[in-house]
């Protein structure tokens, strides 16, 4: 079994006892194991012959035993426990991550496919539009019997406290998720699928102007027999001589009135998306080596990787002292060769007290790309890490502004910043703001990348990643920046290489 496997294993873990609501300390080991065997220079098959599973830092005898687990069984068996365990005590409306619920969707869906009497399921609601935390999950399923579906949903055992509501059923998972279902006929599918994703603005606001245009009352016809049977969303906007509006837009910030002028975004794709710009490696705190992150994300076809390691003031992340900084630099110039792609130098600097940048000028002008970011300080009155971050964003040397806000969804607020004036701040100054693709992070929020493109300042959508497993992040970096309605041209990972590198030493020399 690869080591990835065993990682991704590990991970998906760390997800579904999050969604349980367990100690965090237990899931902080989860993930911390799953860093460790992504990064791994030899078979995890190895270090169990030999005995050595526990020389892994974080790693005891428990874990150990799970790993052992995985590699012998390819599963898991405690998750599969915890499918028909009793409820866990979990608020309700409690808030999940999106990275939680997509994990979560992706292994429920399958199981909706297969039961008796259904056609098709789907993801809608919140999940399908991105949105960065759920209250619950939600799901459409086109069905050749309502009666017969409702029979084989009242049979998965997972599916707790099952209450009806004509076709809707909610229910509480194995795994304290709250869910929603929507039966259907299949002829209704879609109708159903776009009535459920939309936010009740959004839906409102297209029927009408679909009962406007045609006489037909949309959300009328879905209590009664429909006169529509829709093969594509595109066919109901298009009764309100309307383009598609894709699921992340659909939140009536606009895109309704943005799509009648024939002004609606054109998204920035997955496809558009070149390399990463802020990635670290066991030079710092992250687990994997210089080499794997480059073969890493070489495998992801990527144009170019930026190791972006931390600055020396961050003791706790083992950060570089400028010598160490140095021997770094010159040791990427000598793999350059090695690896489909090219790796760039750079550093996450730390934004001092003063708003000074933890690292000499002379040293920084030697790296391709400065991410500066804040790790201290995160209770100042808004004036001073306003001006602290506005002073960074200045230095001639300082690319990103990294996780712009220091929020870590659901365990810490973000501190307190005139937003406003960091964005006019960065415009100015040429200096992009992360989409920090972190599943707790994602930092920027869509709002504020939105609000940044209004402004005329630039956008990374980087995955702060500590192993190559983390790389696959960026998914949710993009969700937030197509929810922020930010196109191509408004993101730095979709320049070419050399692109990118004018762009960024244009900084430099503008602003010395």
């Amino acid at each position: 079994m690869r080591n990835r496997d065993v990682a991704e294993m590990l991970d998906r873990a760390a997800r579904i006892l999050a969604l349980r609501g367990e100690n965090r300390y237990r899931l902080r080991a989860y993930k911390k194991a799953a860093r460790a065997v992504a990064g791994l220079d030899e078979s995890i098959e190895v270090l169990i012959q030999e005995n050595r599973l526990q020389d892994l830092e974080g790693i005891g005898p428990a874990l150990a035993a799970k790993i052992k687990e995985i590699v012998m069984t390819g599963k898991l068996a405690m998750l599969e426990r915890l499918e028909t365990a009793e409820l866990p005590l979990v608020p309700t409306n409690r808030s999940i991550l999106l990275a939680a619920a997509l994990t979560f969707c992706a292994d429920f869906l399958p199981t909706l496919e297969e039961l008796p009497g259904v056609k098709q399921a789907q993801v809608t609601g919140l999940v399908r539009r991105r949105q960065e935390t759920v209250s619950s999950l939600e799901f459409v399923l086109a069905v050749s019997s309502i009666e017969q579906a409702q029979k084989a949903l009242a049979a998965v055992p997972q599916l707790h406290q099952q209450q009806w509501q004509g076709n809707m059923c909610t229910a509480v998972h194995a795994y304290g998720v709250e869910i929603t279902l929507y039966l259907t006929a299949a002829e209704t599918f879609i109708q159903e699928l776009w009535q459920t994703t939309g936010s009740a603005q959004h839906v409102r606001k297209v029927a009408a102007l679909i009962k406007d245009k045609s006489g037909y009352d949309l959300l009328a016809a879905a209590a009664g027999k429909p006169q529509h049977s829709f093969a594509s969303e595109a066919e109901i906007y298009a009764l309100a001589e309307l383009p598609e509006i894709v699921p992340e837009l659909r939140e009536d910030r606009g895109e309704v009135e943005a799509a009648q002028a024939g002004q609606l975004p054109r998204l920035i794709e997955a496809a558009d998306y070149k390399g990463d710009l802020h990635v670290h490696t066991n030079w710092s705190d992250g687990t994997a080596s210089i080499e794997k992150m480059a073969a890493a994300a070489a495998e992801l076809g990527y144009e170019y990787l930026a190791i972006t390691d931390h600055s020396q003031s961050l003791k706790v992340a083992h950060g570089l002292s400028p010598d160490r900084l140095k021997e770094q630099i010159a040791f990427i110039h000598s793999l350059q060769n090695k690896y489909n792609l090219r790796i760039f130098a750079g550093i996450e600097a730390d934004i001092l007290d003063d708003g000074s940048v933890d690292a000499p000028d002379e040293v920084l002008a030697q790296l391709d790309i400065v991410v500066a970011s804040v790790h201290s300080g995160f209770k100042q009155s808004r004036e001073k890490i306003t001006r602290r971050i506005c002073r960074a964003l200045q230095n001639p040397y300082v690319h990103i502004l990294g996780h712009a806000t220091g929020r870590l969804l659901g365990k810490r607020d973000p501190y307190e910043v005139n937003m406003g004036e960091v964005l006019r701040t960065a415009a100015a100054a040429g200096t992009a703001l992360e989409i920090n693709s972190s599943p707790d992070r994602l930092d920027i929020s869509d709002q504020v990348a939105r609000q940044a493109k209004a402004a005329g300042a630039a956008v990374a959508v980087n995955t702060d990643a500590h192993s190559q497993l983390e790389l696959s992040n960026v998914s949710l970096g993009l969700a937030m920046a197509r929810r922020g309605w930010l196109e191509k041209a408004d993101v730095l990972n979709t320049y070419a290489a050399q692109d990118l590198l004018t762009v960024l030493h244009n900084k430099n020399k503008q602003r010395r």
